[in-house]
């Protein structure tokens, strides 16, 4: 029962032994990391945007902001962005979207917010809706807009 003891006692050091090892020698070799899809940016301010612009060492300034599709844990339908009367932008420059987000409905535009890198904002005017919802002269559709967003906050619809 001895040899047994002092048997497995060796075997768990040993054991032991290695995982220290290959974790000591797998760390020194990690640097970075690479999401499928996201290409790596680099940021800097405006000022060395500009003067970086055409070399290899580019970098941006802006930080683009894009929308995706909104849901509800109370609610089993998940809606577009561009469904509800939201700011919009032309969608020319939507990114393109990998095989696996077009299968679970990921549908990436872009949206009307824009930040420059390292610079304060205070808060901007993005666009203005105006509804029509009297009982003499009220929309149909202006109307339907609006209960459109008033469920979608009964429901809690967010952004995930």
């Amino acid at each position: 029962m001895g040899f047994l003891t002092d048997l497995s006692s060796s075997w768990m050091a040993i054991a032991i032994s290695v995982l220290v090892l290959t974790f000591l020698v797998d760390t020194g070799r990690v640097e970075a990391m690479y999401l499928p899809g996201l290409a790596p940016v680099s940021f800097c301010k405006e000022t060395l945007a500009s003067l970086k612009k055409d070399t290899d060492e580019a970098c941006k300034s802006t930080v683009d902001v894009y929308v995706n599709r909104l849901d509800s844990v109370e609610n089993v339908i998940p809606y577009e962005y561009d469904r509800y009367d939201f700011c919009q932008v032309d969608e020319k420059s939507s990114p393109s979207e990998n095989l696996g987000q077009v299968v679970f409905g990921e549908r990436i535009r872009p949206s009307p917010y824009k930040f420059t890198f390292n610079k304060t904002e205070n808060c901007q005017k993005v666009c203005t809706k105006t509804y029509k919802v009297d009982k003499k002269d009220g929309d149909k559709e202006d109307k339907a807009k609006l209960n459109l967003l008033k469920k979608a906050v009964l429901f809690n619809y967010q952004h995930h």
